[in-house]
């Protein structure tokens, strides 16, 4: 592998440490597997994209590169670790005389003015952070050192909170003296001192240049979740000593996805206060504080969205076009630009806004997402449906009878949420899968403005009805767990609790049937294996690293009409009954891989079966849809995927407890497979004992 230093023409980065650590020990698979990673990411991302990063980060990349193995070893392990001050002594990477030199070194600056890569004690601020280090008797030892009593059965934070107290407080003697040094401040610093005489040295990961290595990883595994939440390097290294395997593919990648380091940088921010708001959008709608700092962060932005929407309609410069174009073929890279990412924030702030009852607020909101279609055009539907719902109940005054100026603005909303399901209908990238309820919508509303049948809006996209799967009833004895939270249990054979789905499951075998619970799965897997070799196609910019379970355009539109000539051709083959070998094939070259969408808890006869029960016809138009809309299609499938094993006929049934009801993108499964002559039914499983009933 060259050098860093020879990628950038840095000349000898190595004179630039006085000194280096001797290496005695014998560097393990695991040890060099780190090493291999890090050191992968940086010559890739250096030599095709380096115009990503400064100069002094060019250098500071370089130092990293030019220290001895076990000092680059200890920095990456401490950087997969969760960032906070270490001890020294509890760090167990190696000989412990090694490990204290390699901290030592990277506490230093290198002599071409590079920052450390570490923090030693002496930068520590908050004196809790040092003293959360001590261990229990180590922390009550001290304490009872500084006088702090009453301990006994206290809480960690406790403790370290009436120590800091303690510390701040002056003694009489010290009031007199008036000296500078006896400021809270200086006795604070003190108690660090002290806490590392206990200790012994402490460390902590240097934040500015862990940005700077959380950015080269962004830039090199083209990942959109941040440090801490992303896996894709912990991937990586488990790649590397065996214990996963990805598909074998040709990496074929791009140096032009991230425009500038500006962009890159912006991204990244954006993208981490976007997972932030969705963290804190986790909490329930009691927390208050957690949904009202989401929606701060939401207005930090909302003036940078304000100004990007305004730049996209003055420079008319849409950033998608009708598929298939080339900009559609291309959308996928949207994901990668700050744009993306700010959109998401905003989306955010929408929820956040419904939650707080700022609804005025999450309708402004919704307005300025729909102006554009340059991102997440797969949520359009979702964001006319709520604003309907707005007009419609949210923003509706309570009506009292004989005020007639209410009246007069009850029925603008009611019009207004008429025109937005116009619009909605008349939104191209509004998916079929959110059209049932909006024409739903549209009839009602029109229903209470007293719209006669003539003037009603017609629209052939507002003429889409569903076909209505037969349904079965199954009785069960239901489990009453109180304390239990989730999925209903029920009573199963033999008196063994299971799943709603597994008891239709036994049901459906006591008729002949042999099934799975598979529910999406199935499909996902029948589909990754049939296109295999053309998901795992050559193609500029999609399989990007040696470390990918899929092309980064996999759960986009473009995935289809940038290999539309190959898939057609696949489906076409697929109709016409040649998929026993595709399947077979992909299962021998890829069992075991790391592959998105693939199960490999199905065996190849399971897999054999159920695609010969479905045939050449009913595979294709499953495979069809799946190709055309891999994300969205990867939820809503049936529940249970069983078949007849005598007569070779197959049916899948969406299994529905009580109360539950079908999805919308649930009906649009079922409408499919009925399409197709796929059998599918509704299994309703009501409590009861089912001797006291008779399947009709």
């Amino acid at each position: 592998m060259q050098p860093i230093s020879a990628i950038l023409d840095l000349g000898n980065p190595a004179a630039s440490r006085s000194e280096s650590v001797s290496l005695d020990e014998q560097q393990t698979p695991e040890r060099l597997s780190y090493l291999q990673i890090f050191d992968r990411v940086l010559e890739t991302v250096l030599r095709g994209e380096s115009h990503l990063f400064s100069e002094d980060e060019k250098k500071t990349l370089a130092s990293f590169s030019s220290l001895d193995q076990h000092s680059r070893y200890l920095y990456t392990r401490l950087y997969m670790r969760k960032q906070s001050w270490i001890r020294v002594s509890s760090l167990k990477y190696g000989d412990k005389m090694i490990v204290e030199q390699s901290c030592k070194l990277l506490c230093r600056p290198s002599s071409n003015n590079t920052e450390p890569l570490l923090l030693a004690e002496t930068e520590i601020e908050d004196c809790n952070d040092a003293l959360h280090l001590l261990t229990s008797p180590e922390l009550k030892d001290f304490a009872k050192k500084k006088g702090v009593k009453q301990i006994s059965n206290k809480t960690k934070d406790f403790i370290c909170e009436m120590i800091t107290k303690s510390a701040k407080q002056r003694t009489v003697m010290s009031f007199f003296k008036q000296t500078p040094e006896d400021s809270a401040g200086q006795r604070l610093s003190g108690l660090v001192q002290e806490v590392s005489k206990i200790t012994g040295p402490m460390v902590h990961l240097n934040p500015a240049i862990v940005d700077l290595f959380a950015r080269l990883h962004m830039v090199f595994f083209r990942s959109l979740a941040p440090m801490g939440v992303d896996n894709a390097i912990k991937l990586a290294i488990l790649a590397v000593v065996g214990q996963i395997r990805f598909p074998q593919y040709t990496v074929a990648r791009s140096v032009d996805l991230f425009v500038s380091r500006d962009d890159v940088i912006l991204f990244k921010t954006l993208m981490e206060v976007s997972f932030k708001m969705a963290e804190l959008g986790q909490f329930s709608v009691k927390d208050v504080d957690r949904h009202t700092e989401g929606w701060s962060l939401y207005l930090d932005h909302s003036e940078m969205w304000a100004k990007h929407i305004e730049s996209l309609r003055k420079n008319a410069c849409k950033k998608t076009a009708p598929l298939p174009s080339r900009a559609g073929v291309e959308y996928w890279r949207q994901h990668f630009i700050p744009g993306y990412a700010l959109a998401r924030i905003v989306e955010g702030g929408a929820k956040f806004a419904a939650n707080l009852k700022r609804f005025d607020e999450e309708e402004r909101i919704l307005q300025s997402l729909l102006s554009q279609t340059a991102y997440r055009l797969n949520r359009r539907g979702d964001w006319y449906g709520r604003l309907i719902l707005l007009y419609t109940k949210h923003l509706r005054p309570r009506q009292v009878k004989g005020d007639k100026e209410l009246e007069r603005h009850i029925r603008k909303l009611m019009q207004r949420a008429r025109d937005t399901c116009i619009r909605a209908l008349d939104d191209d990238h509004v998916h079929r899968v959110s059209l049932r309820a909006l024409t739903r919508q549209l009839r009602s509303i029109e229903a209470k403005l007293d719209v006669s049948v003539k003037n009603q809006y017609e629209h052939p996209r507002a003429q889409l009805e569903w076909r209505e799967a037969p349904e079965r009833t199954f009785f069960g004895v239901r489990i009453l767990c109180p304390n239990r939270h989730g999925p209903s249990m029920w009573d199963g054979n033999d008196d063994i609790p299971c799943s709603v789905e597994q008891l239709a499951l036994w049901r459906y075998m006591d008729q002949g049937y042999v099934g799975l619970h598979s529910e999406n799965t199935i499909v996902r897997t029948l589909f990754c294996l049939l296109f295999w070799d053309i998901i795992l196609h050559a193609m500029p910019g999609v399989l990007d690293t040696e470390y990918q379970s899929q092309p980064l355009d996999m759960n986009s539109e473009s995935f289809y009409y940038s290999r539309q000539g190959l898939i057609d051709q696949r489906l076409q083959d697929i109709s016409g009954g040649d998929f026993e070998s595709h399947i077979r094939r992909s299962y021998d070259i890829g069992y075991g891989t790391t592959c998105a969408g693939v199960s490999w808890n199905f065996t190849l006869e399971q897999l054999l079966t159920i695609s010969e029960c479905l045939g050449g016809k009913g595979l294709a138009a499953i495979c069809s849809v799946m190709a055309k809309e891999y994300r969205i299609k990867s939820s809503g499938f049936p529940d249970l995927c069983m078949w007849n094993p005598v007569t070779k006929k197959i049916m899948f049934a969406e299994v529905k407890g009580p109360k539950d009801k079908l999805s919308e993108t649930q009906r649009d499964w079922i409408d499919i497979l009925l399409s197709n002559d796929i059998a599918v039914e509704v299994c309703l499983v009501r409590e009861g004992d089912s001797r006291d009933h008779e399947q009709e």
